[in-house]
Formats: C-alpha cells, sequence, structure tokens
C-alpha cells in the first residue's frame, strides 16, 4: 500500500495544502480521502490519468474537506474522464455533496462519468480492501477510516480528538495518521486533537507510525521539534509518499 499526502495543513493553512491522503494499492486500485479547495491543484500536478482515482472518501464535509470536488469534477469532465468514480460518505452529507458535483458541469445536469454513492457503516467492503470507520470528537460528525489491503492496515482520523472508537480502530497498524491541531494541551471538551493526546495516543495504541498533520501554522515548529525526540512519531508534509511493503 502507497500512501501520499496530498496536504496536511488545517482550514485555513498559509503554507500547506488542506488535509488529504491519496492511497493506492498494489494493483494500482486508488482512494483519495477528503478532497478540500486546495487538493485538485495539487491532483493537477501529478499529471497523472484522469481515471485513475477509483473512490473519494469524505471524512465529513468542513469546506476544508470538501469543496475541492467541484472543481476536481470538472477537471476530470474537461479531461474527458470515462471511468465510474465511488463517493463514500454519510448519508446526511449526500445532498450537499452531491451538489458540488453537480456544480461541477453547470448548467447541464450529468457529467461525462458515472459517480457512485455508498454510504458509509461502521464496516464495508471496496474492491478487496477492508474499510472499518469510527466517530471522532468533532463539531460535525466525522468517521475516521481505518484501511485494510494486501496484508497493510492505515489509519486515518479525519479532524476532531481521539473517541475511544476510533482509538480502538487505530490499534495495531502499520501507520497512523491523527489530527494534532495545538501543540498546547486542549480542553477534553475540543473538537480538535493536541500533540500531548497525541503522544499519548502513541504509547497506548499498539501502532508502528504515527504522523501528525491538520496542525494549525502557529504550532507546527513546536510540534515538529518536539515529534524529533519521539521515536515512530512524525509531522506530516505535503508531497510526503510512504509505501508500507517496503
Amino acid at each position: 500500500m502507497k500512501i501520499e499526502v496530498i496536504g496536511c495543513g488545517s482550514a485555513f493553512s498559509k503554507i500547506s495544502n488542506t488535509s488529504s491522503l491519496l492511497v493506492t494499492d498494489n494493483t494500482g486500485n486508488q482512494l483519495l480521502i477528503d478532497c478540500g479547495p486546495t487538493v485538485p491543484r495539487a491532483l493537477y500536478n501529478r499529471s497523472t490519468s484522469v481515471n485513475e482515482i477509483g473512490a473519494i472518501y469524505f471524512t465529513h464535509i468542513h469546506p476544508d474537506h470538501c469543496t475541492g470536488l467541484t472543481a476536481l469534477f470538472n477537471y476530470w469532465k474537461s479531461h474527458h474522464r470515462t471511468e465510474p468514480v465511488t463517493i463514500f460518505c454519510q448519508e446526511e452529507n449526500k445532498s450537499p455533496l452531491q451538489f458540488l458535483a453537480l456544480f461541477a458541469n453547470w448548467p447541464a445536469k450529468e457529467l461525462c462519468f458515472e459517480v457512485h454513492w455508498q454510504m458509509i457503516t461502521d464496516h464495508f467492503v471496496w474492491n478487496h480492501w477492508q474499510l472499518e470507520t469510527a466517530e471522532t470528537q468533532h463539531e460535525l460528525t466525522n468517521r475516521a477510516l481505518r484501511i485494510s489491503a494486501d496484508g497493510q492496515q492505515l489509519f486515518y482520523s479525519g479532524d476532531g480528538r481521539p473517541t475511544q472508537a476510533s482509538i480502538d480502530l487505530m490499534q495495531h497498524t502499520d501507520l497512523a495518521f491523527q489530527e494534532c491541531a495545538s501543540f498546547d494541551a486542549l480542553d477534553e471538551t475540543s473538537s480538535h486533537g493536541d500533540f500531548y493526546a497525541c503522544k499519548a495516543l502513541l504509547e497506548k495504541s499498539n501502532i508502528k507510525r504515527l504522523g501528525l498533520y491538520h496542525c494549525w501554522d502557529e504550532a507546527i515548529a513546536e510540534i515538529k521539534q518536539s515529534a524529533a525526540t519521539i521515536e515512530y512519531l512524525f509531522v506530516s508534509h505535503d508531497g510526503l509518499t510512504i509505501d508500507l511493503s517496503e
């Protein structure tokens, strides 16, 4: 399994793309996780086929995680995509996402490729992948994702403070990405993670490596400095590529 960090920034970051991962299995199946406003341009710059991404998973639909869908679909339409794409989302998120998708070809009401909508459940399957989800603590319902494919396991938190359900979901993964907005400890009722809570995760979750992302710009320097002293902990960055098969 190959993981490419398309973006690792917080909602209003001036230095990083909005948070998104591109996951590719050993046979070339690709799934994009989240698609905020700066993600399409980062994908354009990869200069790959418009048919490569087979599915998009939305952790939740705050604007920094979903509003790039219109531009991405418009690009795919303009460059004659032919393959269908599957959208994984929560039931209550389907209608807003459908509007963003259709706006890509406004005023026409159809695209040149099929869009299949599949609602997120606790456990489902895509191709030969096993996908499991759990809620984090966030102001909008956010579903963290665990992917098991090719004998490897990846966890991606989306936004939000860890819950017992999301902590259980990340157990024994080869690689986990956890949102870490703040270096300073935040209130336990906060919608975001902090460095000290993330550090504790590494100690109790039996994961092989933990990447921190969605950091507020003003917190990145302190988070990087402290993370550098802790084995198996790192701060993500745009363009990072990790191949779990190596």
